[in-house]
């Protein structure tokens, strides 16, 4: 029961921070449950329900989601030599 009238005590209802890392991607329409932690450069694909952690840099896609591949880590380097060549 999740009505606003019934008291806390007798809900399901779970609250707790969702963690983004740097570099993450999430689709549209996606849904991350509360308490999930999404690493540094994961992408998760439009529409996906994420129920568990991600793993750093995992292509993650489905209902509910799955670890489908690995994203590449240049960017690393690309924002290693803007940050450098700012200064």
């Amino acid at each position: 029961m999740t009505n606003p009238m019934v008291p806390p005590q007798f809900t399901s209802v779970k609250m707790a921070d969702v963690h983004i890392g740097k570099h993450v991607i999430i689709g549209s329409g996606s849904v991350i449950l509360a308490g999930v932690i999404l690493e540094e450069g994961v992408a998760v694909g439009a529409l996906s329900s994420v129920h568990k952690d991600c793993l750093a840099f995992g292509i993650y896609l489905g209902n509910p989601a799955r670890r489908i591949g690995e994203r590449r880590r240049d960017l690393l380097a690309l924002e290693q030599e803007l940050t450098s060549s700012s200064n």
